[in-house]
């Protein structure tokens, strides 16, 4: 028993001389590295609504659904496990990972992001070719090209009109010759 206490004074001398070996964390703020992975923050501005993140998401919160010619995005955030696989995954880079993680709430309102988008429907089927966004973001990058090809009849056609357009095409019509 006094082997014990001895052992106990020693271990307590030893604490003591440590000093304060663990973060005042509840009291004061925590500081997190660079490349801390919290809360994803979507830039709205940024994003085409391309569905990208919703494929990397590996606990599947992130869902698209399309009704009356808009796309809405929805993350629920109560499941995330702060992966960053819809950053890495995202084109745009219009999701990032902020140092946010206390994400505790009594409002389920507070862990959700929702945003929407408008649809571009092809001029001859009504199909959907994807969110007005991307239709413009593909435009824009292909405006920049140095291949200069007129793309514009392309833009607002599903992928199927785009083919029967294309066997139409004079230019890609061959002549046989008897």
């Amino acid at each position: 028993m006094f082997k014990h206490t001895i052992s106990e004074l020693k271990e307590a001398l030893v604490c003591l001389k440590a000093g304060q070996v663990t973060l005042p964390y509840p009291f004061e703020p925590s500081i997190v590295e660079d490349t801390f992975r919290g809360r994803p923050v979507l830039n709205t501005r940024k994003c085409m609504c391309c569905g990208a993140c919703a494929n990397a998401c590996p606990a599947r919160l992130i869902t698209l659904t399309d009704s009356d010619g808009i796309r809405a995005l929805h993350f629920e955030l109560g499941r995330c496990t702060y992966c960053g696989n819809c950053r890495d995954a995202c084109p745009q880079e219009a999701i990032e990972m902020s140092t946010q993680f206390e994400t505790a709430t009594a409002n389920p309102d507070d862990i959700v992001i929702h945003a929407e988008f408008y649809l571009q429907t092809c001029r001859e089927c009504g199909a959907v070719v994807g969110t007005q966004r991307e239709v413009d973001v593909v435009r824009e990058k292909l405006s920049n090209s140095p291949v200069r090809t007129n793309y514009a009849d392309y833009f607002d056609l599903c992928i199927t009109c785009r083919r029967k357009q294309a066997i139409h095409t004079p230019s890609l019509t061959l002549e046989v010759v008897p």
